[in-house]
């Protein structure tokens, strides 16, 4: 996610959370990371943007977490905002209609040990 001009920039020296990797011959990535913030009107999420070896764009999507992983997470590190407007799955309009919970990740771990988050995304 980012758009075009991301994908030939070098961004190595720059911290926000934005990231590239190349898949391995089983099409796998792996992203090591921090536990995204929020913003109000928006539950948790993590935007992903696929493209070919060509740099031709083929899925634009989001990633949610399951409900109550971002309020323990808030909880047990002190967000300074805090739940202050925090949005839902149920509430969120890109997540809100995902009834059959394909845009929501399976994530395990705790808030001491860390998460993993697994989510196949078909292209």
């Amino acid at each position: 996610y980012g758009g075009t001009g991301m994908q030939s920039t070098n961004y190595t020296s720059v911290h926000f959370l934005r990231g590239r990797q190349t898949t391995n011959s089983a099409g796998l990535v792996s992203f090591t990371s921090i536990f995204p913030g929020w913003y109000s009107g928006r539950a948790t999420h993590i935007h992903v943007h696929v493209y070919n070896a060509n740099g031709t764009s083929l899925k634009v999507t989001q990633i949610a977490f399951p409900e109550g992983t971002g309020t323990a997470v808030a909880a047990v590190n002190g967000y300074a905002k805090g739940l202050s407007g925090y949005t839902y799955n149920k509430s969120d309009n890109v997540f809100s209609d995902d009834t059959a919970g394909i845009e929501i990740a399976t994530v395990t771990g705790s808030t001491s040990a860390g998460f993993v988050l697994t989510m196949n995304i078909a292209v």
